[in-house]
């Protein structure tokens, strides 16, 4: 009777592992089913929230905020950060006491010269707590530590990023719709002058080539045109993408930082949530070097068990006392270990000081920038002060003889390239101002996003 039950007990597990083995999914199986996700597209993935349109009429700071919170980007950088929490939990555990319990149901068949078989139920109850393991443990906890701070910067640098992105949508329809209304006003009133000097022509007033003289200058304006109308298209989709509304113009955004505001933040170039992650990389691989020097030591743990034997004639066994664990060699998977991780410290040590000289030229850059647009900017500004009243002249000059229609004409276009030209600096301007802001992790204090 025992040796059926035994052969039946063997058999029952050959039969399991069979089917976990059947179980497994091929490599054909996997590829079809990334296959299928691809193909289903982004929508598919898009929750309901994420497709909610955005607020604008909250204001310019509240609509970036909501734009950032539902953007999948951002949702994908707190979950990483996220998972990154939760492992150093896993990690931690480590410290602890650790009990484990195991129990098998089935048969033992002892050999000559005893041959006979014993069925029933054992189980093993164990406890351990680690005293000693050359500081893995602690270094593992820091490690972890480490790449949660890193995956928390990484979030705050993706969103500022986006927050800057989502402002730049908004910046360039803004800039696009207006500077496109303007051309039409513009072009408006040229028409007019035009189809007076062809009247002046037909009556041999003026002589033609002036007139084609001007009808070339109109013309460049007009094609002009064509390319804010691009813009303005390409405006449209980028603001949809972000706030999840189509737009065909938008008022001028709030400004929610200002010149000084924004000198003062680029100083804190070091603090950027790019080299707060970069340099919590680097202390996490240095504390995985620790781990990696750790397993040349040995372990020391106190343990205590409960064993309950198949047979019942048979006593519970009770064990308690100390392990030492050492191991002498293997293969030599520790020195490479430690190769690997020395070796990862080194790159991103070097990755550290090469971000940290690209943050302050980019801040430099920047800065220097700003300072050459708000120069041109009150350049611009004298310019269109010149043009309006030199155009304002020359319509008064034309009644009495002193000007042509010509000079006018050339004239308001003056006036308009300096129109123009104020309306790109002014979004030059507040662009760069926001991107100092995103890069010093500014941005997204500023809307409310991070306190």
């Amino acid at each position: 009777m025992t040796r059926h039950l035994f052969q039946y007990v063997a058999a029952s597990g050959v039969v399991l592992l069979a089917a976990c083995a059947e179980n497994a999914a091929s490599v054909a199986d996997l590829e079809a089913e990334i296959g299928t996700r691809l193909a289903q597209g982004p929508d598919a993935a898009i929750s309901d929230a994420t497709r909610q349109e955005v607020n604008l009429t909250a204001g310019f700071a509240e609509a970036l905020r909501t734009a950032v919170l539902a953007n999948d980007g951002y949702l994908a950088a707190q979950a990483f950060e996220q998972e990154a929490l939760a492992n150093v939990d896993v990690a931690e555990s480590v410290r602890r006491p650790q009990l484990s319990a195991n129990s098998i149901l089935g048969a033992t068949r002892e050999g000559s010269p005893v041959d006979e078989t014993t069925a029933g139920v054992s189980a093993d109850v164990s406890l351990t707590q680690v005293l000693y393991d050359g500081g893995a443990a602690e270094s593992a906890v820091n490690r972890a530590t480490a790449t949660a701070l890193a995956a928390r910067a990484g979030r705050m640098e993706r969103s500022n990023l986006i927050a800057l992105e989502a402002a730049r949508a908004w910046i360039d329809l803004w800039q696009a719709s207006e500077r496109l209304a303007l051309l039409r006003s513009r072009t408006g009133d040229l028409r007019e002058l035009m189809d007076q000097m062809d009247r002046m022509s037909s009556n041999g007033l003026i002589d033609r080539a002036s007139v084609e003289g001007a009808k070339q200058q109109v013309l460049d304006i007009q094609l002009e045109q064509t390319g804010l109308e691009n813009n303005l298209s390409g405006a449209r989709v980028r603001f949809a993408q972000f706030f999840q509304t189509e737009q065909s113009s938008i008022g001028a955004p709030d400004l929610i930082v200002n010149d000084q505001l924004v000198r003062a933040r680029a100083n804190d170039w070091q603090t950027a949530p790019a080299l707060q992650r970069a340099a919590a990389e680097l202390i996490a691989a240095e504390r995985a070097q620790d781990e990696a020097r750790a397993a040349f030591r040995p372990t020391v743990s106190v343990q205590a068990g409960v064993t309950s034997p198949l047979d019942e004639d048979e006593t519970t066994d009770i064990n308690s006392g100390f392990l030492f664990q050492y191991v002498v060699t293997d293969g030599g998977r520790r020195d490479a270990a430690l190769e690997a991780a020395t070796n990862r410290v080194a790159a991103l040590e070097a990755g550290l000081t090469s971000a940290q000289l690209a943050a302050r030229t980019e801040r430099d850059a920047a800065l220097a920038q700003l300072t050459a647009l708000e120069r041109s900017m009150s350049l611009v500004i004298q310019k269109m002060r010149l043009s309006s009243s030199e155009a304002k002249t020359a319509r008064s000059q034309i009644r009495t003889g002193q000007a042509n229609l010509r000079q006018l004409i050339s004239a308001e276009i003056e006036s308009y390239r300096a129109s123009d030209r104020k309306m790109q600096l002014q979004a030059e301007i507040y662009l760069l101002q926001l991107t100092i802001a995103s890069r010093s992790g500014y941005l997204t204090r500023v809307i409310g996003l991070e306190p």
